[in-house]
């Protein structure tokens, strides 16, 4: 939650203050507003985007690599150990855009003895270049179900692969994969797209740039 905080204060300040896109936004901190899937109200100066309620994702464990995707969550196991339907498929989720974001670069150690890097340790100062893309979830949806993956459809390939306890292929078939990640307590399942895939049915998408604590600027914003 802390790293959270961190990348959240990084972007109001980087990303949703950029007066030449977004006219307008709000965080919406209650737990309430949290739970229904809103972290943000956004708008636009081309009305693209008007008081949208925004979800914000970024894959802050895999800061410093070069993630080429992003998940998508379907179910996964609560503490009781009963399954819990995922952020993308619960219906009751007040979401309508996503803001996923990829830290491509951020001054953190690295930790030899995990093989990994220490992204606990991410505060706003160290973030030097972000990744982002604006989607629509109707989008998104859209997609999938263009490849013959409706909401329906990938409810039962999460319970087949619940019960079968793994997915046979981590292969993209259709622009799709699918990921159980067992060896996590929560046991997640999650469907895969590309990052490029976001980035086109995205309403706005770019990089962040940072040096010395100043931006650099937004490139690529469309």
């Amino acid at each position: 939650m802390a790293v959270e905080r961190e990348i959240a204060a990084f972007l109001d300040e980087h990303l949703y203050s950029n007066k030449e896109i977004f006219s307008e936004f709000a965080r919406t901190d209650t737990y309430e507003e949290q739970m229904k899937g809103s972290d943000l109200i956004l708008s636009s100066f081309n009305n693209k985007l008007y008081r949208v309620i925004v979800d914000e994702k970024v894959a802050a464990r895999y800061a410093n690599t070069d993630l080429d995707s992003f998940a998508l969550e379907l179910s996964f196991i609560s503490k009781t150990n009963k399954k819990v339907c995922g952020w993308f498929l619960d219906s009751s989720k007040s979401t309508q855009y996503y803001m996923f974001g990829w830290i491509t670069k951020a001054d953190i150690e690295y930790d030899k003895s995990k093989k990994r890097w220490n992204t606990d340790t991410i505060t706003k100062d160290k973030i030097r270049e972000l990744d982002w893309c604006i989607v629509s979830r109707q989008k998104i949806a859209k997609f999938l179900e263009e490849r013959g993956w409706t909401l329906d459809k990938l409810a039962q390939q999460d319970q087949i692969i619940r019960e079968r306890g793994y997915v046979k292929t981590y292969d993209f078939v259709d622009d799709v994969s699918f990921r159980y990640s067992g060896k996590y307590i929560e046991r997640p399942i999650n469907i895969l797209l590309k990052k490029q895939i976001y980035m086109d049915l995205s309403e706005y998408h770019g990089k962040i740039t940072v040096k010395n604590q100043y931006m650099d600027g937004n490139e690529k914003v469309k």
